[in-house]
């Protein structure tokens, strides 16, 4: 990828996104740099040496029960400068995240937009929406599955139990799933300024963080991989009420698709999701029938 200056871009998206903590160089490094399955391409615009839009592809491999193997760069970071817009920066930004990704060998881009930018990418820019995935309130049980739990820190095999296999050997059985590794997963959870939980099992191995809103903590289950996917579906229930003792809360709440578990919950309507998501896609030489067989939080970078 071109040798950017990350202090020009988190100086970019902290003035258009304002986030409540502002992103640092660090966070940037981490995404953009140190991505086991390859550095971001990015398409980005400067004027008088300043950077004045962003759009950064996050290299990512998918699988088919076929075994064959596709790289997807997640689309993070779109911005444009508040002063530059109504130029056609848009467009030009991402028309050069496009030659970005075929430069760095991606077969094309999925995106996680929110429902009132998805349009924006389908109608204007020709890419293809994905079914979307339900967000919802999982079931809880009284008794729960007893898990082994660490706040992860930096090195995913000490959380591991010893009985979980290299998760590069799960199979996915139909469409496409991410890719998952030791090395992959180490990296994910290493994120700057995130504290994960890693809760293990002898039978599933789940991630999953916690927010607070208006007072009230609610856990969030962001990846859940099955020790034996022979032995699959099973219930995510156990697990999930296993989760929601050690985080002291009864609601635990997820937004994905993973066909070695059974989602129970409460499905929360779009109507009064506060910025309920889509995917889209779109790939640079030839339309392809891609599908996702499964996808979560941790698939991408919303937490």
């Amino acid at each position: 990828m071109e040798n950017l200056d990350l202090f020009s871009t988190a100086e970019l998206l902290n003035n258009v996104f304002k986030p409540k903590t502002p992103i640092t160089t660090e966070q940037l490094e981490w995404q953009y740099h140190k991505n086991p399955a390859g550095s971001a391409c990015i398409g980005y615009l400067l004027e008088a040496n300043r950077q004045i839009s962003n759009y950064a592809l996050i290299p990512k491999i998918f699988k088919n029960h076929l075994g064959n193997e596709i790289t997807l760069g997640v689309g993070v970071d779109l911005a444009v400068s508040p002063d530059s817009r109504g130029k056609g920066l848009f467009r030009k930004t991402i028309e050069n995240s496009y030659k970005a990704g075929i430069k760095g060998n991606l077969d094309g881009i999925l995106g996680v937009a929110n429902s009132q930018s998805s349009p924006r990418m389908t109608e204007a820019m020709g890419w293809r929406k994905l079914p979307s995935l339900d967000f919802r309130l999982l079931k809880v049980s009284r008794s729960g599955a007893v898990l082994h739990t660490s706040q992860h820190k930096s090195d995913y095999k000490s959380c591991a139990v010893g009985g979980l296999r290299d998760l590069k050997t799960f199979t996915p059985s139909s469409s496409f799933s991410p890719l998952w590794n030791a090395e992959l997963l180490n990296w994910r959870l290493s994120r700057p300024g995130v504290d994960y939980y890693t809760h293990s099992h002898e039978s599933a191995f789940l991630i999953t963080t916690k927010i607070s809103i208006r007072g009230i903590k609610i856990a969030v289950l962001l990846k859940a991989f099955p020790v034996d996917p022979n032995k699959t579906p099973l219930s995510i229930t156990p697990f999930v009420s296993g989760v929601a003792k050690y985080h002291k809360t009864p609601f635990v709440v997820y937004w994905g698709k993973n066909p070695h578990f059974k989602i129970n919950g409460l499905k929360i309507p779009r109507k009064l999701q506060p910025s309920p998501l889509d995917l889209v896609v779109h790939f640079f030489h030839e339309e392809n029938n891609f599908e996702l067989n499964e996808f979560e939080l941790l698939d991408f970078d919303a937490f």
